[in-house]
């Protein structure tokens, strides 16, 4: 599913000087439900279907085994009961259940005051459709995945929970957006599993409107011998750890103030705001 109205920001390709327009389709209440976009510069058609618009094709978007890993049958049913839902309790060494996550990143990110936002490796959809209810009527979110898996599980949880947000089969290193058409973005996780962090920042920071506001979950590099060495063990696989002035610095560099910096265990939540 994606909303019509946001087709106008998704550019596939950087020589399309507009958004798409929808060619046919099934809608409800100015949701594509399914159909085709096509681009009026290049003329190429994205499908949507399965609860999400393809602007990838026959791309991966794939940059190590550990993003392949999410490309296996059953991920995307298995991501959130089998680990989401108890990743932070594991990693905080405490009770850290998805409400309050959602709660943290969601302040960070501005999502109170309403617009438009991107959810950067939505996988499931947990931050998407959370932020897409308490959004209700005030704006719009779009989750983002290279998944077909994660993206068709997380439309099914979105629809069963009642909320209607955007999702895209989309590629965090290469947005297929419009300069400046989103007011916040909203990454949990992702960042440790691309592989230039770097970009997808450059790239977020070229999406947001100036002022617009970024909120990062991620993991921290271990303290102790235990955890360095299981993280050694995922590190193989294309995952990657930072430290805090490493974070600090990639925002930094990639055009946003640091505003706000909390640690609980591994488990890190930056916020940022676009100079």
């Amino acid at each position: 599913m994606f909303e019509k109205k946001l087709l106008q920001i998704a550019h596939p390709r950087p020589t399309d000087y507009e958004g798409l327009v929808l060619l046919e389709g099934m809608e409800e209440d100015g949701v594509i439900l399914s159909g085709r976009a096509v681009s009026p510069a290049s003329g190429e058609a994205y499908p949507v279907k399965d609860g999400y618009l393809d602007l990838l094709g026959r791309r991966s978007g794939a940059d190590n085994v550990a993003n392949l890993t999410n490309f296996l049958p059953g991920a995307g049913k298995g991501y959130e009961p089998l680990w989401r839902v108890r990743s932070l309790d594991i990693l905080t060494g405490e009770r850290f259940p998805n409400e309050r996550e959602v709660e943290i990143v969601s302040g960070l990110a501005g999502v109170e005051g309403g617009g438009v936002f991107l959810d950067l490796g939505c996988s499931a959809g947990l931050y998407t459709r959370s932020v897409a209810r308490i959004l209700r009527g005030r704006g719009s979110i779009v989750g983002i995945d290279i998944s077909p898996s994660m993206l068709k599980e997380a439309a099914r949880r979105a629809k069963r929970l009642g909320a209607s947000p955007s999702f895209a089969r989309a590629d965090a290193e290469n947005l297929p957006f419009a300069d400046e058409g989103f007011d916040g973005a909203l990454c949990g996780g992702s960042l440790n599993e691309v592989g230039d962090p770097g970009r997808v920042l450059r790239e977020t920071r070229r999406v947001l409107k100036p002022g617009g506001r970024l909120a990062v979950m991620g993991i921290l590099r271990a303290k102790t011998k235990n955890g360095l060495r299981l993280q050694k063990l995922t590190s193989a696989g294309g995952v990657r750890f930072f430290e805090e002035d490493e974070i600090r610095s990639l925002l930094s560099h990639a055009g946003f103030e640091t505003d706000g910096f909390r640690a609980f265990g591994s488990v890190f939540f930056a916020g940022g705001v676009r100079r």
